[in-house]
């Protein structure tokens, strides 16, 4: 009995075990199982991700804009109609104003002009639409053509003839930008509805500019494909890569990128097709469209400013094409201002294209053929190579030999030209003391040819000539006190508004009056000038705080213009006076003073900056000099973080804005994306061979003599100045301790464009700098 109880205890206690044994290996096998589980789901929802959403979490985008409503459209001049009384001018006005360009008269007898009119949704800003419209010069009846819709963008339109129109628009079901056709009815004044355009093109792939011959036969347009592949074996290989879910850059060589973007392969390439109209009046293609560049790595236009209008051309038969074109096929491309002027034959379309400026190693840009000489254009030109502020001068080439020199004797640089009626003269806007001017140039093949200046103040641009009359034309015109409209000059004594579309706006919010230039004896010994924008306050109650405004470049200058970006009526009515010197490098004052940068970042400039302050202080007694804010952009912000570690200009104020500034020169000359910029600015030499040519002018070798307050701004799309420039001012601040602060925009590039971060700049930077001038 014992033995079966031992026996009945030993089997009760190896039932027990197995019981036990059992529940442990459930348990064991529960938790390792849970930690399969547990370690096998992240795996497979990373699995999942690289399959759906291959690239790294990217910043929020902006709010885009609300769904379409009718009768929610209101222009800005009907809102501020209804508004009691005067506000002073803020940044939100200035987003809200009409943005107007691009005026073109009718091709039969010129009474009537067409230009482009981008709106914003009132009154929160929540969307954008840019649209045609129309204007009778004989009784300034306005009618808007194309239906404004938030998020839609009518561009580039031409005159096929008095009647038809072709532009690009997004407006295709797509949403890509594709080319449009507007049939124009007799009466156009008496329309009471917008017209619906009819879309001409499908592409699978945005078409980026648009340009038509004289006769209406023959447009180009540009695609972004890869340069041995097809518009639609483009689009195939973009859709296959990016369902691939694979997320490697591959490079080869430079640009990596460029500006805000990366360089992945597609390159602008301009396509020649020949057009007609159908019985139905609609335009159509005759033929398949070429690729004028096929199988060469380049872009025409040019990243990432160029456009068609001013890079391509049409000769006087519409039978050749003209373009400019950049060297992409080397990494050279990074370290040489070289472009090209090439012309194509459309009636032999499989020879080649010639390149008739490859002798000069600068820029060659912009050709315009004569409208009269099949033979004959004009276009501007570089000597300097590597050099992208040299002087642009005006050649001309008649189809055989060198091109020759205009106004060679000349120290101003070329902006832009353009044909008279007559194909006799040119119309030449140049950079002229900080005013952006137009010059006539008659009978320019004269040797005793001497241009007139038509108008000398504020900022002309886009010069369109009258279809009948040799003297008059319209142009757009702008002025540190009034923003873009549309004029017509008729004669030296005759010059004029044709559009009013702010004028409600305008009179609805109180800015600066008094804006007057002033000159001082800057470094050399030479006479520098500089702008004084009175504060809306003027000189009732206390002195007035000062913003100091150091301008990038550095080869540019404050311009008489207005901007929709650093804008200095925004800053006036926010009580500050705005002192802006135009120190030396600055263009618009002969080359010679725009080269003398050269080699002297941190020297001639900011002697002029010390000197101007010195100089406005004294001249404008109302300016509180206890009470200042200096600001910068770019170059600017260069000189911000160089005033930074120069006591005795750093302590004249009391808190500084650096905003997509340079902070470690070596660096950045390692890291830009333009790599001509650091090195020919730094006397033509590269980091590995003069490191001292780099360091001499170096902020970050000051940091330790840095002590004022500053707020720090960068876009995270800043390829032109890496963001790891603030992001290093930003961290040399905090380990000094110094009052600092970092607006870092991700979405934007070396300028903030959206509308929404521009709020948001102005807020910071305003909150700063009374917090540090109260």
């Amino acid at each position: 009995m014992a033995g079966r109880s031992d026996d009945y205890l030993l089997n009760r206690d190896k039932n027990s075990m197995s019981k036990s044994t059992s529940r442990t290996f459930l348990t064991s096998a529960a938790f390792f199982l849970l930690g399969a589980v547990v370690i096998l789901i992240p795996a497979l929802v990373l699995i999942l991700r690289n399959v759906n959403c291959p690239s790294p979490p990217s910043p929020p985008s902006p709010p885009g804009p609300p769904a379409w409503n009718g009768s929610d459209y209101q222009s800005n001049s009907d809102y501020y109609n209804q508004l009691p009384a005067k506000t002073d001018f803020t940044q939100t006005d200035n987003l809200r104003l009409d943005r107007l360009s691009s005026p073109r008269f009718d091709p039969f007898d010129g009474k009537t002009v067409i230009y482009l009119r981008k709106q914003y949704h009132m009154p929160d800003l929540k969307g954008s639409s840019t649209t045609l419209q129309w204007i009778n010069l004989e009784t300034n009846k306005t009618v808007q053509l194309t239906r404004p819709i938030w998020g839609t963008n009518d561009q580039q339109f031409s005159w096929i003839d008095n009647k038809t129109i072709v532009f690009l628009s997004n407006r295709a079901s797509s949403g890509l930008n594709q080319i449009f056709q507007l049939n124009l009815p007799d009466d156009i004044s008496a329309l009471g509805t917008f017209i619906e355009p009819t879309q001409i093109t499908n592409f699978p792939l945005d078409i980026d500019n648009l340009l038509v011959n004289r006769q209406g036969t023959r447009l180009a347009f540009s695609c972004q494909v890869y340069s041995n592949l097809t518009i639609q074996q483009t689009a195939d290989r973009l859709a296959a890569e990016k369902s691939s879910g694979s997320l490697v850059y591959k490079f080869d060589k430079l640009f990596i990128r460029h500006w805000d973007e990366y360089m992945l392969g597609p390159r602008h390439h301009p396509f020649v097709v020949s057009i007609h109209r159908q019985d139905n009046g609609i335009m159509n293609f005759t033929n398949t469209p070429v690729d004028v560049l096929f199988n060469i790595d380049s872009d025409s236009p040019t990243r990432p400013f160029g456009d068609g209008k001013t890079q391509w051309s049409f000769s006087a038969s519409g039978n050749k094409f003209a373009f400019t074109r950049q060297h992409d096929e080397t990494s050279a491309v990074a370290w040489s201002t070289n472009l090209d002027i090439f012309t194509f034959d459309l009636t032999t379309p499989t020879v080649p294209a010639v390149c008739i400026t490859c002798d000069n190693k600068a820029a060659d840009t912009d050709p315009s053929f004569s409208p009269s000489d099949e033979q004959v254009l004009v276009y501007r030109a570089q000597s300097v190579p590597g050099y992208e502020s040299d002087q642009f001068k005006i050649k001309l080439y008649t189809g055989t030999g060198p091109a020759k020199t205009l106004l060679d004797d000349w120290d101003r640089s070329i902006q832009a030209i353009s044909w008279s009626l007559d194909h006799q003269s040119l119309y030449l806007e140049i950079g002229e003391e900080a005013r952006n001017v137009i010059y006539k140039y008659p009978n320019f093949t004269s040797p005793t040819a001497v241009p007139t200046r038509l108008l000398s103040t504020g900022s002309a641009h886009d010069v369109n000539n009258h279809p009948t009359n040799n003297d008059m034309f319209v142009f757009t015109h702008d002025s540190i006190t009034q923003p873009p409209n549309i004029y017509l000059y008729a004669s030296t004594t005759s010059v004029r508004p044709v559009t009013n579309h702010n004028d409600n706006l305008l009179a609805k919010v109180r800015m600066s009056t008094v804006v007057d230039s002033f000159n001082f004896t800057g470094s050399n010994d030479e006479s520098v000038w500089g702008w004084h924008v009175e504060s809306v306050n003027g000189h009732q109650g206390p002195k007035a705080p000062l913003a100091f405004l150091i301008h990038g470049g550095p080869q540019n200058s404050w311009y008489d213009a207005w901007s929709f970006r650093w804008n200095y009526q925004v800053f006036a009515s926010q009580g500050y006076a705005v002192i802006a010197i135009n120190f030396h490098g600055s263009d618009s004052y002969g080359q010679k003073f725009t080269d003398s940068i050269t080699g002297n970042y941190g020297t001639l400039p900011f002697e002029d900056l010390k000197l101007g302050l010195t100089a406005a202080l004294q001249k404008y007694p109302y300016i509180d000099e206890k009470r200042t804010a200096a600001l910068g952009a770019s170059y600017g912000g260069f000189m911000i973080n160089w005033i930074a570690g120069h006591p005795e200009m750093s302590t004249r104020f009391n808190t500084l804005v650096c905003h997509d500034g340079l902070f470690d020169m070596r660096g950045m000359g390692y890291s830009t994306e333009e790599l001509w910029f650091s090195e020919h600015d730094a006397g033509g030499v590269t980091p590995y061979e003069n490191s001292t040519a780099f360091e001499q002018f170096n902020p970050v070798n000051h940091v330790a003599n840095w002590s004022q307050p500053m707020l720090i701004i960068h876009g995270g799309r800043d390829y032109r100045v890496p963001d790891t420039q603030g992001i290093g001012a930003f961290t040399a601040l905090q380990r000094r301790g110094i009052p600092s602060r970092m607006l870092y925009l991700p979405n934007e590039n070396h300028w903030t464009l959206n509308p929404f971060n521009s709020l948001i700049w102005y807020q910071e930077v305003f909150d700063w700098i009374a917090r540090w001038t109260k």
